[in-house]
This record gives structure tokens, C-alpha cells and sequence, in this order.
């Protein structure tokens, strides 16, 4: 009998486990809990409001590690408001109002498309969110749908865990050292939260399952689109590591390298918690060692940045981690050492810039003298030991060391479960630890929402057609190949592929241009997502009534991307893009043939190409190339005869 061995793949052997959330706003008149418009203004806000943060006790009795993380931060929080079209809700002063029964029909909608089980009352939640981001400290939000499914194109089930209605956050605007300023006007729009479970186990099942999430979305007609109304954090964990959530995966190709790198960090952090273990370190020796104030090796240092802090009033201070000799500067990912683990943690819970340490010295202007000298100070062993230095105010600069310290005692039990933000180079970068439980808490300002069967029925009887049918009608319908109408159902601009159609566009040119020419100028660099669908719509518009030609579309959309909001007309004309006349063709086409009439008598009618060439780098984007290879065909003929 013969043995077929069948490799696992990397995934396989790392034991990979991802799942996703994504937040999704929902297209609604109102907002969740107000009567506000769901807009985001663009002018100068006319109300500042100053806050301060503070934890508070979850349903558990517990004060979540993640609050007070942000606690200890300090920071002054700024509000930004508009006297006509946000409210005193939005900063958290008058009780919610009624809940929008558009949003929640919309996610009743989107809960009964995946199937999920819906509760016959709905609970409105507190969750805290201390960064500032919510005035009142909390989100408020529902769980609408639990346990339903999503088939994956393998065919594959995976589970949608919950479904979430809750309202969206301020939006950032502006962030320094003891301050941070939201604008209140994203504040309290409607938004789904999906949850699927940790089943996803390579980054094409979860580009797949993203994608296939995005078109149900869609689907509806009745979600927001454009830049941040929908975004995207995966939770990824392997074998021995633990789950690590990843958010603002802005775009779908970010999925593969976040997941790669994570998987290559995640593997190195148990090496050096195994290293950490053969070394027998213990969190008692950690926890013994005393932060010593070390200013006085630095008073005349070579290093600039830490003369002129001492000359400020700053201290260094510093703390020896007991056998962590070699760790911190041992690298978990290209270009990236374990050290910078901790100077991450130091500058978002402190605001201090990093932390130096004795694996990577003598550097920035320290001596080995001084490095010498650390080691002597702090009792520390040259070999074994590593020395961590903060330099900054005294309080600061203590905090941050205990900060080392506490992440120090985590590299002896593995991976620490933590949010890390997404950065475009694939990398990720700490934001604060992973939330538990203890932030969700029940909201005593709303009632409990009774879910009626008529509303479920009228909900049922408006569902949208699946994605996958549509795909089966496009390739019946519009003559278009599966792959094509696979790609057309999955894609951002899937809502508009129809109506584009309706306005005479034909299928294919349609296909052709929302899924290869915007796709190609997105990798060259243009901002393609910044046409609104609206504005696709007025360059089909153009085509149809002849006023450009479809080699024009590209030219078009370049210049749109870049100004979205400029009129077409208006690129038209900077372009020199207008619509030849049959009569200035022919001249055109006449020019060319009489400069070539040599090669004409050399190749007949095989100088078509060569000529075609010619006359297309003069009109191209003024005139359909299929008229111009017509009309040029003919001329050619004409000028053979005249040739015999």
C-alpha cells in the first residue's frame, strides 16, 4: 500500500488562529441615541469642552487593567462640538433619547443574514473607553444577533459569534504630549460590530471572510461608504502564544504581512520567555530590584539629549532586570529588537519618548565608561544582567521603569494579551492591554428593548439578494465570466456596478473599470478611493453621451482622485480632453498616412499597426478607438489603391 505524506503548511504548524471584528456605520437620518444629523463637518467647531478621565468599577467589582492603563496617562481631554448639528447628549449631559429604529432594522437586517439567533429583548450595555474618545467614558451597545455563520468560498462554515448595534466614537483630531482633542460630530453614529470566532486559520481565509462580510454589508443598500466607515481588527494567536488584538487594518492586502509579522513576533517572545526559563529568572528577583537615581554618571555625558535634560531638571534613573543580559537587544522581527516592546509600553503610558538599555550600548553619545559605571551603580552583572535608564521628570521617569518592570514579569509567562495598533509596513505597535470583561456593565439610563415579530417579519420581507445569487444573475444576465462577477460582488464599488449598467454602460467596460483600471492607478499611487460613486457615475455619464471616449476614463480618474471634489467639466477642459469630430479625424488620420507613405509602399496593409499607433498618441482619449481603427482601415485602403 503506498503512504502519501501530506506537509502541513506553516499555518498548520504554528497552530494559527485569527478571528475578526469589523465595525461597519450604518446609513441612517439620525443618530443612535439622538436626533443629530450622522455628518461630519469639515469647518471650525464653535464649542470647546475640557474633560478628565477617571476608572470606574465594572458589573464584575473589578476596575479593568485596560482603564486604568489610560488613567495613568493624565492627559487633558478636548471636545470639539457644533452648536447646530451636534447636542448636549454627545457631551454626555442629557440622558439618551430613543433609540433610531432605522439603525435597528438595519442591524435586525444584517443579523437575519447571517442567520444568527436573535434575542426576544435587547439589552442596551455600557462599555468604558477611557481614552477620551466617548465624553461619558462609556459606549453604549446592543447585542442584536448571536450565533450565526458565514460560508467561505473553500466552503468552509465559520461562526459569526455576535452581532453588535453601538454607537460610534469621536474622531481624533489632534494629539500632544498631556493632551489629546475629538471632534464630537462621528460621535453617537449607528455602527455594527461583527464578531466572527478564532476559526480563520490563513490570511487568505481571512481576506475571504473580510471580503464576503463587506459584500452582506453592502448588500443592504443601507451602510455608509468611503474613508473610515468601515474598519477592520483582527485578533491573532498561535500555538504557545496568546490572542493579540490587531485594529485599523485599513485595507485588505494589510491582512497577510500584520498576520505574517505577528506570527514571527509571537514565536520570538516565547523564545526569550523560554530563554527566560532556563535562566530560572522569577518575578520575585524582578520585583525586588530597586529604581536607582543615576543622574550623577550623566551630568557630563557626550550624550546631548540627556545633558540638556539634567540641565532642565530631569533625572535619569534606572533599573537593573536580573539575567535579561542579551534579551532586549535580541531582534523579533527585521529591523525590530525586543526592546522596543518596552520603549512602546513607556511612551503611551508615560509620554516619555523610550527607554535605553545596556544591550545596545556604548550608543547615542554614551560611553563605555558611563555604561561601565551603570553596571557598578545599579550591582548589576556585566554578563548576566541588562540595565534599563529613563530619563525625564522624576515621577515620569519611575513610572516608566515600573512600566519595564511590569512587562519584564510578562516576558517570563510568554505573549502578552494586548491591542497593538496596525502600521502600513506590516508592523504593529503597543496601544494598551487587551480590555476583559469587567468594562461591560448594564446601562441604567435605557430601558430594555422588546423585540416584536412584527418587526422581525417586516424586517424578512425586505432582505436583499445573497452576493453569491448575484453572481449566478451576472454571469446569466450580463455575459460576464464567474471570476469577473466574483470579483464585481466582493468589490467596494458592488452597489453602483448596476446602476452603472442601467445608464447603457456595457457590463464588461463597467467590470472593466472598477475592478482593473481603478485597481491599476490605486497601485500607481492615485487616491482612487476619493471618487465618490457619484462622481464614477458622471464619467460613465460623459461616455454615454459621447463627450469623451472610453481610453479617456483612466486621465479622468487620475485627476479625480487627486481632486475629488472638482467638477467634471472643469478636468475636461485642464485636461484638453474633448470629443473629435469625424471631420478633424480624418485629418489627423490623413496627416499620418501621407508622413508614411514609404512604409505604406513597403507593407501594405500591413502598416495598419504601426500607423494606428501614430494616430492613437494624437487622439487618444478624444475619440473611441474602435471608430478610429475603422476610419483609419479605410483611409489606409484608399491611399493603396491610389498607389497600384
Amino acid at each position: 500500500m503506498e503512504v502519501i505524506l501530506v506537509q502541513k503548511s506553516f499555518y498548520e504548524e504554528v497552530g494559527l488562529k485569527v478571528g475578526l471584528e469589523i465595525h461597519q456605520q450604518l446609513k441612517t437620518s439620525r443618530k443612535l441615541f439622538c436626533y443629530c444629523p450622522p455628518i461630519l463637518r469639515k469647518d471650525k467647531p464653535d464649542i470647546k469642552v475640557v474633560r478628565f478621565m477617571r476608572p470606574t468599577l465594572g458589573e464584575t467589582g473589578e476596575i479593568d487593567p485596560t482603564m486604568l492603563k489610560e488613567f495613568k496617562k493624565k492627559r487633558k481631554i478636548v471636545y470639539e462640538a457644533f452648536s447646530d448639528t451636534t447636542c448636549l447628549y454627545e457631551l454626555d449631559e442629557v440622558p439618551p433619547y430613543e433609540i433610531s429604529t432605522e439603525a435597528l432594522e438595519i442591524a435586525l437586517t444584517i443579523a437575519q443574514l447571517f442567520r444568527m439567533k436573535i434575542p426576544d429583548v435587547l439589552l442596551v450595555s455600557r462599555k468604558q473607553y477611557l481614552d477620551g474618545s466617548v465624553p461619558s467614558g462609556f459606549q453604549r451597545t446592543i447585542i442584536v444577533g448571536l450565533n450565526g455563520y458565514l460560508e467561505l468560498s473553500n466552503g468552509k462554515k465559520i461562526r459569526i459569534v455576535q452581532l453588535c448595534l453601538e454607537e460610534d466614537a469621536a474622531r481624533k483630531i489632534a494629539e500632544r504630549d498631556n493632551e489629546v482633542i475629538y471632534r464630537v460630530d462621528r460621535l453617537g453614529i449607528p455602527l455594527v460590530e461583527i464578531t466572527t470566532d478564532a476559526s480563520l486559520s490563513t490570511p487568505d481565509e481571512v481576506l475571504d471572510a473580510a471580503l464576503r462580510i463587506g459584500a452582506l454589508l453592502r448588500a443592504t443598500g443601507r451602510v455608509m461608504r468611503g474613508i473610515g466607515t468601515i474598519r477592520q481588527d483582527i485578533n491573532v494567536s498561535i500555538r504557545g502564544g496568546n490572542r493579540v488584538e490587531i485594529k485599523g487594518v485599513q485595507r485588505p492586502e494589510w491582512f497577510k504581512p500584520l498576520i505574517d509579522n505577528e506570527i514571527k513576533r509571537q514565536l520570538a517572545l516565547i523564545e526569550i520567555t523560554q530563554e527566560l526559563r532556563r535562566r530560572k529568572v522569577s518575578k520575585d528577583e524582578i520585583d525586588n530590584v530597586k529604581i536607582i537615581d543615576v543622574t550623577e554618571i550623566f551630568k557630563n555625558t557626550a550624550a546631548k539629549f540627556i545633558r540638556k535634560a539634567i540641565q532642565r531638571g530631569e533625572k535619569v534613573y534606572a533599573l537593573k532586570l536580573p539575567k535579561f543580559g542579551g534579551l532586549l537587544g535580541k531582534e523579533i522581527l527585521p529591523g525590530r529588537r525586543f526592546g522596543k516592546e518596552f520603549a512602546e509600553r513607556v511612551a503611551v503610558i508615560t509620554g516619555l519618548k523610550g527607554i535605553i538599555h545596556t544591550d545596545e550600548l556604548p550608543n547615542y553619545g554614551i560611553s563605555e565608561e558611563e555604561k561601565a559605571k551603570l553596571f557598578e551603580m545599579t550591582r548589576a552583572d556585566k554578563e548576566k544582567d541588562c540595565v534599563v535608564i529613563v530619563v525625564g521628570p522624576e515621577e515620569r521617569a519611575k513610572e516608566a521603569l515600573e512600566e519595564v518592570r511590569e512587562r519584564a514579569k510578562e516576558a517570563l509567562e510568554g505573549v502578552p494579551s494586548e491591542t497593538r495598533k496596525a502600521n502600513p509596513d506590516g508592523t504593529t505597535s503597543f496601544e494598551r492591554p487587551l480590555g476583559g470583561a469587567a468594562r461591560l456593565y448594564p446601562d441604567t439610563d435605557y430601558p430594555p428593548i422588546l423585540v416584536d415579530k412584527s418587526l422581525l417579519e417586516k424586517v424578512s420581507r425586505s432582505l436583499p439578494e445573497y452576493p453569491w445569487k448575484r453572481v449566478e444573475r451576472y454571469v446569466k444576465d450580463y455575459g460576464l465570466s464567474r471570476e469577473y462577477a466574483e470579483r464585481i460582488v466582493l468589490s467596494e464599488r458592488s452597489e453602483i456596478f448596476e446602476e452603472i449598467i442601467k445608464m447603457g454602460v456595457p457590463a464588461k467596460l463597467a467590470a472593466t473599470v472598477i475592478l482593473e483600471t481603478m485597481t491599476s492607478l490605486r497601485r500607481e499611487g492615485f487616491p482612487v478611493e476619493n471618487i465618490s460613486d457619484e462622481k464614477l457615475k458622471d464619467v460613465f455619464h460623459y461616455l454615454i453621451k459621447g463627450d469623451i471616449s472610453k481610453e479617456a476614463i483612466p486621465e479622468i480618474l487620475k485627476a479625480l482622485s487627486k481632486e475629488p471634489e472638482k467638477d467634471i467639466k472643469d478636468i475636461l477642459k485642464e485636461l484638453g480632453i474633448r470629443k473629435l469630430s469625424l471631420e478633424e479625424l480624418d485629418t489627423i488620420i490623413e496627416q499620418v498616412i501621407n508622413k508614411n507613405i514609404e512604409l505604406i509602399r513597403l507593407r501594405g496593409e500591413r502598416a495598419f499597426k504601426p500607423l494606428m499607433g501614430d494616430v492613437m498618441r494624437i487622439v487618444r482619449g478624444k475619440i473611441d478607438g474602435k471608430t478610429v481603427s475603422e476610419r483609419l482601415m479605410e483611409k489606409l485602403k484608399e491611399k493603396i489603391a491610389t498607389l497600384k
